[in-house]
């Protein structure tokens, strides 16, 4: 059951306020999220991004409604030792096999919906959920606030998700690219014979097998064993680099005031905004 918010109905100043409040209260009774103004992305650069209006129930993924994920989780905590140093030939074999199961999945699992099993064949998408980001930083004794934990959690981001696109990548050379190239290809195809050329082209260099891999959540930049401390939240920009958003919470946020509780989301919410995204929904799940 769903009870939902669109603050860019609401009016501004005090209901939006007591709306935000209420939610604040209820967060102990009911899980509280807040859907924001995410859209999923594509791991390839010639697929368009699409609008998240459904969510994956199971971890609170924001998707286009009625599409099939295959979904796996990989834990940076156990990929380091007990000082943050990463194993990092172990991670990447963890990341390309999530990403070899996630292919198997889609043809194994049966799929619910006519939809689903349409967007399954199509789309190929993975949830590669990668965890523990603000555990690597306490394990490390880092400065969450500092500048340079933020560049070098966004590198390590940045590299998890190059070894993703070079998984799917492997797999497109022995199964074929993604479907959904090929739907995109015939509306470009159509135009001229060069246009034809410059789409293989393009195609030749760039295509995957799955539309989307890495998903990351905002409250992962907490330490899962501690209060959050929101000075981890200078490391909110790592969800740029994700291609579908998780708002899964099991970090706590009892110290927080109704004020903080908003502002984190309404942080996360500027990060995420695309053009034409819309305002905050809060949300309670």
């Amino acid at each position: 059951m769903y009870f939902v918010v669109d603050l860019d109905r609401e009016v501004s100043g005090q209901q939006s306020a007591h709306v935000w409040q209420r939610l604040w209260e209820l967060r102990h009774v009911v899980p509280v999220a807040a859907i924001l103004p995410a859209v999923v992305s594509s791991a390839c650069a010639l697929l368009p991004d699409e609008a998240a209006d459904g969510l994956l129930v199971a971890s609170l993924t924001q998707v286009p409604r009625g599409s099939a994920w295959a979904q796996l989780v990989v834990d940076l905590r156990d990929h380091s030792d007990r000082n943050g140093v990463l194993r990092l030939c172990r991670l990447e074999a963890a990341l390309r096999c999530s990403v070899e199961k996630g292919e198997r999945l889609h043809d194994d699992v049966p799929w619910t919906s006519a939809s689903q099993r349409v967007d399954s064949r199509v789309n190929r998408r993975l949830s590669v959920f990668v965890r523990g980001w603000g555990d690597l930083v306490a394990r490390r004794r880092q400065d969450p606030g500092a500048h340079a934990t933020l560049v070098e959690l966004r590198g390590l981001a940045a590299h998890v998700a190059k070894v993703l696109d070079e998984a799917s990548r492997q797999v497109a050379a022995s199964r074929g690219h993604c479907p959904a190239l090929d739907v995109a290809g015939a509306r470009v195809q159509r135009h001229s014979r060069e246009m034809k050329s410059r789409w293989q082209r393009a195609v030749a260099d760039h295509a995957l097998r799955h539309r989307n891999l890495l998903t990351l959540s905002p409250w992962d930049v907490f330490v899962r064993d501690r209060p959050a401390d929101l000075r981890h939240a200078n490391l909110l920009p790592l969800l740029r680099e994700a291609h579908s958003v998780s708002l899964w919470r099991d970090v706590s946020i009892a110290h927080w005031n109704a004020s903080e509780f908003k502002g984190f989301h309404d942080r996360v919410a500027a990060i995420l905004r695309r053009s034409g995204g819309r305002s905050l929904i809060a949300k309670q799940v």
